[in-house]
């Protein structure tokens, strides 16, 4: 009976021993485990490799015209979308209620005095208007405007406590100033605004809005106000729209009517020199034309 008792103790130790080594060995492989697993979850350092940037200087003609296309057409094709949404809502709007509150609330802020105006105003001009007065008033993207405040329309500012800086020279004793823009779509949708509701840009939004006349070429004859160069601007947009193929842009492709004179003949030889023209170009916008330039003048 002693016997029985002592084997069936010696069993239970040995029992409790194997249960014991096994807890043990059960608790290490789980240490392990949490241990490679905490090593493989954290994140491996990553070798910082210093990327030397492309210099602009360095750039030839042709890719400082694409680098500036890059950067201007995707927001281009946003805001022009948002104001083709906004035309065909409001148009939508005058069908059911001409009177309704929020048209006679559009009409004031686009200065229109009844709804055949406010669709004028609203219709958005092509795109490749927008983009020759882009590249021509910021220098292909490389006037100081541009770089420093996103300004790519020479936009003036007259509101002291708006973002804003200020032009290379002054005129006389009197600073002009330059509207600043946080990003690239903002200036591009102040410039649509700003063709809407001014007044030296009527006979523009009445051509504009007659889709047999949304001819780019004729379009621009109607930017004259726009600068101190009155016709001339307009036949340099002619030839920035032709010599660039800007009407790819657009829905419908216009030849380039006949009757509208090349202003300036660009050669290729020419184009090899852009810094020159660059630097002419910033000089102008540096020096900005006095007080009677229409475009400017406080709206």
């Amino acid at each position: 009976m002693k016997n029985q008792e002592s084997l069936f103790s010696s069993n239970i130790k040995k029992s409790y021993m194997a249960y014991v080594v096994g807890f043990i060995l059960i608790a290490g492989m789980f240490i392990v485990i949490n241990k490679q697993y905490e090593v493989s979850s954290k994140p491996k350092e990553v070798k910082k490799v210093k990327v030397k940037p492309v210099e602009i200087k360095n750039l030839t003609v042709s890719q400082k015209k694409q680098r500036f296309l890059e950067q201007v057409v995707p927001p281009l094709q946003e805001v022009y979308e948002e104001e083709w949404h906004l035309f065909y809502s409001t148009q939508e709007l005058i069908k059911k209620n001409p009177d309704d509150e929020e048209l006679l609330s559009l009409q004031e802020q686009y200065n229109a005095q009844d709804n055949d105006e406010l669709l004028m105003a609203l219709k958005p001009h092509p795109r490749s208007v927008t983009l020759a007065q882009a590249a021509m008033e910021s220098a292909w993207g490389q006037s100081r405007f541009f770089k420093e405040a996103n300004n790519l329309f020479g936009v003036w500012s007259f509101n002291k406590d708006e973002p804003r800086i200020a032009a290379g020279e002054q005129r006389g004793e009197k600073t002009i100033w330059l509207k600043k823009y946080d990003t690239i779509k903002d200036a591009i949708k102040d410039y649509y605004l700003m063709i809407s509701r001014s007044w030296a840009f009527k006979e523009f939004r009445e051509l504009n809005y007659q889709t047999e006349f949304q001819n780019p070429y004729l379009l621009v004859e109607k930017l004259h106000r726009y600068s101190e160069k009155k016709e001339l601007y307009g036949k340099e947009l002619a030839s920035m729209i032709n010599y660039n193929k800007f009407v790819h842009f657009d829905e419908v492709h216009y030849d380039r009517p006949k009757k509208i004179k090349k202003a300036v003949v660009v050669k290729k030889e020419q184009e090899a020199d852009l810094d020159k023209k660059v630097h002419e170009q910033e000089k102008l916008q540096n020096i900005p034309v006095e007080d009677t330039n229409e475009v400017n003048k406080e709206i």
